[in-house]
């Protein structure tokens, strides 16, 4: 480095810490100018005392603002608005004594002589965000000159006819109410509720025509056959829709085989290379076609080892996905057994129920071992309520006897057997996974039957298992699994957040009136999609409905009315079926004295509450029917018909 160059350098360093030596006796001439502990500082800290109002500042961070409630030496207690809190001198960095704004108010107030005044001292306080103080302020004016304008208006009143007077008053005198934000006379309302109805009708209906266009589907005669490694699948709804249910086949194929491995299970009775499976555009057309009714989704045919399903919802919660694993589900057994008719129904049907129902199926991936939220749900409800099947008979019900109400019964024997040594209830330890031992002989037996179905036979040699494995008496048995099933959760349909619960597996949005209770998802009745009751002596209840829209049609009397049969039995008519307008979405409505369906049993005999009275309002989309009720005691219909009104205004299609 050159002399030059080093010398500059040298008178650089220098300069450098020259300057922070500057700025180091700048900083500790600064900090002492206010030496902690100076006896001005004592002397006014000592003059503090009980009622005055401080402001603190904390050397360890935060502040408090409140009054003086005790004092002990250097110590003070300050109660704020969060509670109270004692510090001692030492802790504080500041404090100041100051005067509250009903104070400061007080000592403006005692100068005002004239309304300006008043008013002054008014806006003051609104500034200060004391809106009663600006109030009493802009009122003593009005004392001194009745019609002051500024006080009047800072008071929300308006001039009418020569008279100041409340806002509401002046509209009222005019005809007028407040819709929407806006003062309208009644005329005015109504153009504005038709347009808003036609707006939110508008919104509601918002790709309704796609999936028309896809119920609508094509003739039979233009669909070309989609060929996959297991199956051929033919659907006469879009071209799109058709690839979606074929990619969704060959999930569910995947999935099957992962657990009927085809080493151990051999697809030796599979009568061709690839399955058939028919897919219907929507329900009606299904229904023309096989001659089932709407309570059928799908079906699988035994000896062509084909599959018939329809796109569109099945009941509250199913899809076509969930019904093309379940009938899939048996055309999966079909090719492993030497024929259905051999095995007990409840077998079959619960295999059914585990790998359709209980399954999330997506076009790529299918996730099974999940629990059937609807089929739980019936099962819970069967057990609390007393129309429970239990197990001896179960095992002996034939198929022909076997309705939809023994479903959830099958799905959870082969459900507790497989997963009651595991989260989220563990009703085994893992090491004795008696109930897997019990399954696992049982399918080595089954894989054996050729020969039609001796029902006590197999019902005796299950039991037998039971006993074997376990070591209990199936009464002990059974007593234990009901245990475990009801402590099983839930799925939530939809989110409940504060008053409002919404959807998007079914598509609504509501809220629950003021101050109510939610329904628990094992306290809903048959149907119910959400449902919450009133607090207090009144038995009130607002619960909503969802089905499937077979018609895929607007809502006609007709229809509801065939809805009310449905859900309800000795219906007597207060006000009959009529369209209104709730909330923007035409309902048919309509009042009477009846007795609920809480429930079905056995041979879908339905269950029924008291005679009540109740208020109905349907809505049909393309896909759905939903139906809000509000229930109430007869006596008490006057007081509650509000309640109803509040419901259906606040419900919301999100289709």
């Amino acid at each position: 480095m050159s002399l030059s160059l080093h010398s500059t350098f040298l008178r650089g360093c220098l300069l450098v810490f020259l300057c922070f030596l500057c700025s180091a006796d700048f900083m500790a001439e600064t900090h002492a100018s206010s030496p902690v502990g100076s006896a001005s500082e004592v002397d006014e800290f000592s003059a503090l005392k009980v009622g005055d109002r401080v402001r603190v500042v904390l050397r360890r961070g935060g502040r408090y603002e409140g009054e003086i409630v005790e004092k002990s030496g250097d110590s003070i207690s300050i109660k704020h608005k969060f509670g109270t809190a004692k510090v001692s001198r030492q802790d504080l960095l500041e404090w100041e004594r100051f005067k509250t704004l009903a104070e400061q108010y007080e000592e403006r107030a005692a100068d005002c002589k004239t309304a300006n005044d008043w008013c002054d001292l008014g806006d003051w306080a609104v500034e200060q965000g004391e809106i009663e103080l600006s109030r009493q302020a802009f009122r003593e004016a009005t004392k001194l000159q009745s019609n002051n304008a500024r006080a009047r208006k800072a008071l929300g009143e308006v001039e009418h006819d020569g008279k100041w007077m409340p806002l509401e008053e002046a509209m009222a005198a005019q005809g007028k109410q407040l819709y929407g934000g806006e003062w309208l006379t009644p005329d005015e309302i109504a153009e504005r509720e038709e347009a808003d109805s036609a707006a939110r009708r508008a919104e509601s209906l918002k790709g309704r025509d796609a999936y028309v266009v896809e119920l609508r589907g094509r003739a039979w005669a233009e669909v070309e056959p989609i060929v996959t490694t297991n199956y051929v699948v033919y659907c006469n709804s879009t071209e799109e829709n058709a690839r979606y249910y074929a990619d969704v086949m060959e999930a569910l194929y995947k999935a099957y085989d992962k657990v009927f491995i085809e080493k151990f299970w051999p697809r030796k009775f599979r009568k061709s290379p690839r399955s058939d499976v028919y897919i219907h555009a929507n329900h009606q057309q299904f229904m023309d076609w096989t001659g089932n009714g709407p309570g059928i989704g799908g079906f699988y045919n035994l000896l062509r080892q084909d599959v018939t399903g329809y796109h569109g919802s099945f009941g509250s919660t199913g899809s076509t996905e969930e019904v093309l694993a379940h009938e899939g589900t048996h055309q999966f057994e079909g090719m492993i057994f030497k024929d259905l008719r051999f095995l007990p129904i409840w077998f079959i049907e619960g295999l059914a129920v585990y790998f359709g129902d209980g399954s999330k199926i997506g076009r790529r991936k299918v996730e099974i071992n999940q629990i059937p939220r609807d089929r739980l749900v019936g099962l819970q409800q069967a057990i609390e309520d007393g129309s429970y099947c239990d197990l001896r008979k179960l095992l002996r019900v034939p198929q022909q006897r076997f309705s939809g109400f023994f479903y959830g019964h099958a799905w959870g024997i082969l459900y507790w057997c497989i997963y009651g040594n595991q989260a989220p209830v563990k009703a085994w330890t893992t090491k004795e996974n008696t109930g897997g031992k019990v399954l696992e002989d049982w399918l080595y037996h089954v894989q054996e039957m050729d020969g039609m179905c001796n029902y006590e036979q197999e019902a005796q040699f299950f039991e037998g298992l039971i006993t074997k494995h376990t070591g209990l008496s199936i009464d002990e048995w059974e007593e234990e699994y009901k245990n475990w099933i009801l402590k099983l959760p839930v799925e939530e349909i939809g989110r409940k957040r504060g008053r409002e619960f919404s959807s998007e597996a079914i598509k609504l949005e509501i809220t629950k009136p003021a101050g109510w209770r939610w329904e628990k998802s094992g306290s809903l009745y048959s149907d119910e999609v959400v449902a919450s009751t009133s607090t207090g002596s009144k038995k009130r209840r607002a619960s909503t409905y969802a089905w499937p829209n077979w018609q895929h049609a607007e809502l006609s009397e007709d229809y509801a009315r065939s809805l009310v049969g449905n859900i309800f039995r000795d219906v007597k008519f207060v006000d009959e079926l009529q369209e209104r307008q709730m909330g923007g979405n035409p309902m048919m409505v309509a009042v009477f004295d009846g007795k609920r369906v809480i429930g079905l049993g056995e041979n879908n005999t339905p269950q029924l509450g008291e005679e009540r009275r109740f208020a109905v309002g349907f809505f049909g989309s393309p896909d759905k029917i939903y139906g809000n009720v509000l229930e109430c005691e007869t006596s008490d219909w006057e007081s509650a018909e509000k309640f109803f009104e509040e419901y259906t205004e606040k419900f919301k299609y999100t289709g």
